[in-house]
């Protein structure tokens, strides 16, 4: 998780509403990254909250000048990277879901030699989780920022948060960079009501495949894998809006800063 400086920000006495809104947005957002109890979806729409604040402080008249114009569009480029990359992850993860779900509908009708459709599908996951790894180290590039007037503070605050709520979701579908095998123990011991909780749904169901194909556990909660293909569908218009916002806040960067 992103490490967020407090500063003191010199806006006027009587500070503009649009700024009041979006500054308790990002508080709010800090504090929504701190909670582990905070849902990635619930993340993903105060993003989306924060970014409608965004166009308005943008178009404020006062907002003329950004010192490191060069340094905060190039951000707005990355991050429209990441959400990209989250895009096609999800995409991706669709999929896997699907075929899951239809390798387990075999299984129900009596298909006997299904054990290399599991083993693809861990092996997919393992081919998504090394390219998510990579953007997770682009993430931390957006992250890096200096200090300088009051609107550029803002606007690097916002990229930064923005990039810490991607990383949230990113770790999410992949899940712990531990091996898949400690997580199988893990979801095979007795309390795993309490040990699952800290670790996503697609990593207990990444797990509970493993198990599987070691013959240790003999099947896995369809709507489990209901559930989550439809907070993966919930996620994925919540990031398709957010990708829409990325591209309108850097054509209005270009267009209104860009020339100083």
């Amino acid at each position: 998780m992103a490490s967020y400086h407090t500063r003191s920000l010199s806006f006027p006495a009587k500070s503009h509403p649009v700024v009041d809104q979006l500054s308790e947005q990002l508080n709010r957002l800090r504090s929504s990254q701190s909670a582990s109890t905070s849902s990635i979806t619930s993340k993903l729409n105060d993003l989306k909250d924060l970014y409608k604040s965004v166009d308005e402080f943008l178009h404020l008249p006062q907002n003329q000048k950004i010192v490191s114009v060069e340094e905060v569009i190039d951000g707005s480029l990355r991050l429209l990277d990441i959400c990209s990359t989250s895009q096609d992850a999800l995409v991706q993860s669709k999929k896997q879901i699907q075929d899951i779900q239809s390798v387990l509908r075999r299984r129900c009708n009596s298909e006997l030699n299904i054990s290399n459709d599991f083993a693809e599908y861990l092996q997919s996951r393992k081919s998504a989780k090394k390219t998510i790894k990579k953007s997770l180290k682009d993430i931390k590039q957006v992250e890096k920022s200096n200090e300088s007037n009051v609107i550029d503070s803002m606007l690097k605050d916002v990229q930064a948060i923005t990039a810490d709520v991607f990383k949230s979701l990113l770790t999410y579908i992949s899940g712990s960079q531990k091996s898949s095998w400690s997580f199988s123990k893990l979801v095979g011991q007795k309390a795993e009501k309490q040990t699952t909780a800290s670790i996503s749904k697609f990593e207990a169901i990444d797990a509970t495949i493993e198990l599987i194909c070691q013959k240790k556990k003999s099947n896995v909660d369809m709507s489990e894998i209901v559930q989550l293909e439809s907070e993966v569908q919930e996620i994925d218009e919540v990031v398709e809006c957010l990708f829409r916002h990325l591209v309108k806040t850097r054509v209005t960067l270009l267009n209104k800063f860009f020339a100083f």
